[in-house]
């Protein structure tokens, strides 16, 4: 025992001459290289142990029972995505187990040892669009929710939010969804209880990494290398050929189909997608020759009238969005739901104008929001300082994480309002508008209020009084 905690203390010497840019004194690496080989270094103190022991409790208390109430619900689909999260999970305790007594490696050996976890994140995204799943919404909420586990993919000058940020955007990103799905299976105590299981869940993970790597993974300097944790990852890729294609971006996307492909940098670095080469064209059918136009048989010299033009269905648009003036301007974009505004400030306005089929996600802290001539549109947004205001839209939704004082809804129809613990108090004013719901919570559930948009006035005592109409039956 004595010998290895003095390899122990000899490595973490050379270790920090080298970060220093210093040389390694010959005896101590001859020490070093003469030694017989140790067994990993153990936990360095300060609890890398712990946390690794924390993430396995993790696993135990709260995947779990998640696993446990999917099946509970019976469903195979949702059992399905449930399972993608548990061998996420799974995987990611190995991560972190050599997190604790691995030194940091190096770019390649970090993604054999990523790739695992990875795969079942992009294996959910990738069942989230399979028409055949019966669970489809809460294959989104979890896909939203395990880009959460990429926060074990965080270094220094990546471009990815800090791990804990990392972990509580991506629950902001799939609330959307799950209040959704609790509206949806209102009343259903065990859909309630998977929704709310999995909020638990992402909340306990933020602490988990808060309290064990705020700063990204702690990798201890005096252990041993991560190659032997990566190993087995690493051949299976190198027999069976490049690995998969990586998950999608990180947290802060609001996704229903698969986003075009962006550049490399932050976590594609880490999840890199590697090059199809001759598999790019696998798929393609080969043309015989009697498929080509010159050989077909069931051609005529006859000319048959023009068919009558059928309207073009439309497709994804992307249109603008930038800031100019002092004002964010998000316009003429189509079924993209991956429209995010980050660089905000208290001063700023955003106008979402001429949209269809879009989400727009707003972080930080503005002044304004006004939303015109948007169709199926939701909007999700954090602090407002004046008011949120939309004319002029159909079939929209609203979801503000933080506070705001007012909302004037004028000339909408079809307007979904979810408001959260912290924008109770807010005020709505309506005009001229249809189909309004207000979507509160209530204890573990939610509660869907509908604003009325019939009144009757009466004359008395010289004044009109005026009051919401009442609709009487079953």
């Amino acid at each position: 025992m004595e010998m290895e905690q003095l390899i122990q203390r000899l490595e973490a010497v050379c270790v920090r001459l080298e970060a220093a840019g210093g040389v390694v004194p010959a005896a101590a690496a001859a020490a070093i290289a003469a030694a017989p080989a140790a067994p990993a270094a153990p936990a360095a103190a300060g609890g890398s142990s712990a946390s690794v022991d924390a993430f396995e409790e993790l696993i135990e208390a709260k995947v779990n029972k998640l696993v446990s109430v999917a099946a509970a619900i019976g469903d195979a689909d949702l059992q399905k995505t449930t399972g993608f999260l548990k061998t996420a999970f799974d995987e990611e305790a190995k991560v972190i187990a050599c997190v604790a007594s691995c030194k940091k490696p190096d770019m390649q050996t970090l993604q054999s040892l990523l790739k695992p976890t990875a795969d079942q994140i992009g294996a959910c995204y990738d069942f989230a669009g399979d028409r055949k799943n019966k669970a489809f919404q809460h294959t989104k909420v979890m896909s939203e929710c395990m880009q959460g586990l990429t926060w074990v993919a965080y270094t220094q000058g990546s471009g990815m939010s800090m791990p804990m940020k990392t972990v509580q955007e991506s629950w902001n990103s799939a609330e959307f969804f799950a209040n959704k799905l609790l509206m949806t299976h209102k009343g259903d105590k065990n859909q309630t209880d998977w929704v709310n299981t999995l909020k638990e869940l992402m909340k306990d993970l933020a602490a988990y990494v808060k309290a064990h790597h705020p700063t990204g993974p702690s990798w201890n300097p005096a252990g041993s290398d991560a190659k032997s944790f990566a190993g087995g990852a690493a051949s299976s890729s190198s027999s069976g050929g490049p690995p998969a294609a990586p998950p999608p971006p990180p947290p802060g996307s609001l996704t229903e189909s698969k986003p075009a492909a962006k550049p490399a940098g932050g976590t594609a670095a880490l999840f890199s997608e590697l090059n199809k080469g001759d598999g790019v064209t696998a798929g393609l059918k080969k043309v015989t020759s009697d498929m080509k136009a010159k050989n077909r048989t069931d051609r005529s010299g006859l000319v048959k009238a023009p068919a009558k033009k059928k309207a073009a269905a439309k497709g994804p648009k992307v249109g603008k969005t930038e800031l100019a003036g002092g004002k964010w301007f998000v316009e003429g974009h189509v079924q993209n739901k991956e429209i995010v505004i980050e660089e905000t400030k208290s001063n700023q306005g955003v106008m979402i104008y001429g949209n269809e089929d879009c989400i727009v996600q707003i972080k930080g802290k503005v002044n304004t929001i006004i939303v015109d001539s948007c169709k199926k549109v939701g909007v999700i947004f954090q602090d407002v300082i004046s008011t949120v205001e939309t004319v002029n839209c159909k079939r929209i939704q609203l979801q503000p994480l933080g506070k705001l004082p007012c909302m004037s809804i004028d000339k909408t129809d079809g307007c979904q309002i979810y408001l959260g613990p912290d924008s109770l108090e807010t005020e709505i004013v309506t005009a001229k508008s249809s189909e309004l719901n207000v979507v509160v919570p209530q204890g573990d559930d939610f509660k869907e209020h509908p604003i009325p948009e019939q009144f009757v006035s009466k004359f008395a005592d010289g004044a009109f009084k005026t009051e919401p109409a009442e609709h009487g039956g079953g």
